[in-house]
C-alpha cells in the first residue's frame, strides 16, 4: 500500500531538486567562464604591411584545426613580450573578417609610433611565428535579424565593420558602409569593398577623405551627419536601420548625439569602445603612482591611454578587456584630471578612473588598488 507523502516531505523534495538544478547550472556557468578565459597558441599564416602604418595579420591553428566561432564585431587580446625589459603585455584587436566556421582569424592593425605592441609586431613578428591570443570576446556585435545596417567607421575602425559586412551580406541584408579617413592610403580593404559593392546591389560603399589629393574622385571633407542621413534616406528609411559606429571618441559622440536628435532610437545606435587604442595622449606629463612598494613618478610619451603610459614605464596594472568593460584596471585618482576617450560600460566609484579608456589632461597622482583588483559592481546597461 502506498503511503501519501506529507506536505513537508513534498516541500523537501522540491527544495532538493531545485538546489540540484541550480548547482548544475552554476557548474556549467563556471565551466563556460573558464573555457572563455583560455588562451590559444596560433601561428602567423599571413603577414602583409599594407602601408607604413597598417599591418594585416592572418592567424591559424598550428595543426590546421578550425578556430572558436565568434560574432562579427568581437575582438581578441594579443599577448606579446613587448613591454619594458621584455615584459608581457596584451592589446585588443578587432577581428577583421567573418565566416561561419573560421579556419583563420584576420586582424587589421594600425601602427602607433609610441606603442610597444605595434613596434614589436612590426619588428619581431614574422610569418610562421607562434603567438598567444585570447578567445574572441566583446559585446559590440551585429544584432540578429534581417534589418538594414549602417556601418560608420573612422580610420582603422573599419576592421570590425568588415566582419559585420561579411555576415550581413551572407544574410542578404541591406548594408551601407561609410568610411572616413584622412588620406587614400588609410582606406583599408578598399579594393575588396569596391568589388563587393559591384557584385551586391544591397551594399553601398561610401569612402570619404578629409585630406584628399587632386586625383581623388570621391567625397571629401569631414563626415557630417546631415550628409550621411541624406545618403541613407536615398536608400532606406533612416529610422529602420541599426547604426554601428567605430571611430574616434569625438566623432562617435557627435554622430551619436546627432542620430538621436534626428529621431533614431538610441537602441539602434551601437558603439565600439575598443577604438580608443587609436587615440594619442600628451607627452611630457608627470604621473605620480602610489603603489605597494612606494611612490614612483613617471613621464608620458604620447601613449594612446593612461594604461599604456603606465605599462610603458614598467608599472604593472591588472587589465583584461582594455575597453572600459571589465573594470580590472581601476585606480584611485588622487589629484589631477583625465579625459575619457569613451563612456565606459563599467561603473567606476567616486574618485576612481579606468586607465584603459582615458588620458591625463595634465599632471596626475594616482593610487593603485591595494588588492590589484576592483570591488566589482554591475556594468552599465
Amino acid at each position: 500500500m502506498l503511503v501519501p507523502l506529507s506536505a513537508l516531505a513534498l516541500l523537501c523534495l522540491a527544495v532538493v531538486g531545485w538546489l540540484t538544478i541550480d548547482g548544475v547550472r552554476a557548474v556549467l556557468a563556471r565551466a563556460r567562464a573558464e573555457r572563455a578565459q583560455r588562451t590559444l597558441l596560433l601561428r602567423v599564416s599571413g603577414r602583409r604591411e599594407v602601408s607604413d602604418d597598417h599591418l594585416c595579420l592572418t592567424l591559424a591553428h598550428p595543426e590546421g584545426r578550425t578556430l572558436p566561432r565568434f560574432a562579427p564585431g568581437q575582438h581578441l587580446l594579443l599577448h606579446a613580450p613587448a613591454g619594458r625589459n621584455g615584459a608581457t603585455i596584451q592589446r585588443a584587436y578587432s577581428l577583421a573578417a567573418w565566416e561561419m566556421v573560421p579556419k583563420t582569424y584576420e586582424l587589421g592593425i594600425k601602427r602607433e609610433r609610441q606603442g610597444g605592441m605595434t613596434s614589436w609586431l612590426w619588428s619581431s613578428l614574422h610569418e610562421g611565428d607562434a603567438v598567444l591570443v585570447s578567445r574572441p570576446q566583446g559585446r559590440f556585435v551585429l544584432k540578429d535579424g534581417g534589418g538594414p545596417v549602417v556601418l560608420i567607421a573612422g580610420g582603422v575602425g573599419v576592421t570590425p565593420m568588415r566582419a559585420m559586412l561579411h555576415m550581413a551580406l551572407s544574410e542578404k541584408r541591406r548594408v551601407m558602409l561609410f568610411h572616413a579617413v584622412r588620406r587614400v592610403e588609410g582606406l583599408l580593404y578598399r579594393e575588396e569593398f569596391e568589388r563587393l559593392a559591384a557584385r551586391h546591389a544591397n551594399f553601398s560603399y561610401l569612402p570619404q577623405l578629409s585630406r584628399p589629393d587632386i586625383r581623388w574622385p570621391g567625397a571629401s571633407g569631414r563626415l557630417a551627419l546631415p550628409q550621411l542621413l541624406e545618403q541613407v534616406q536615398a536608400v532606406l528609411p533612416p529610422d529602420q536601420a541599426d547604426y554601428y559606429l567605430c571611430a574616434g571618441a569625438a566623432m562617435m559622440e557627435t554622430l551619436s548625439a546627432g542620430l538621436v536628435a534626428a529621431g533614431i532610437s538610441p537602441a539602434r545606435i551601437h558603439r565600439e569602445a575598443f577604438c580608443v587604442a587609436a587615440g594619442a595622449g600628451l607627452a611630457g606629463l608627470t604621473i605620480a603612482v602610489d603603489q605597494q612598494d612606494g611612490m614612483r613618478c613617471v613621464e608620458t610619451r604620447g601613449e594612446p591611454t593612461l594604461l599604456a603610459s603606465l605599462e610603458a614605464n614598467g608599472i604593472d596594472v591588472p587589465s583584461e578587456c582594455r575597453t572600459g568593460s571589465c573594470g580590472l584596471c581601476e585606480v584611485h585618482l588622487e589629484h589631477g584630471d583625465v579625459e575619457w576617450l569613451v563612456e565606459p560600460e563599467y561603473r567606476t566609484r567616486a574618485g576612481r578612473v579606468l586607465p584603459c579608456v582615458c588620458v591625463p589632461k595634465g599632471a596626475l597622482s594616482i593610487r593603485l588598488l591595494d588588492d590589484g583588483a576592483p570591488e566589482r559592481e554591475n556594468p552599465r546597461p
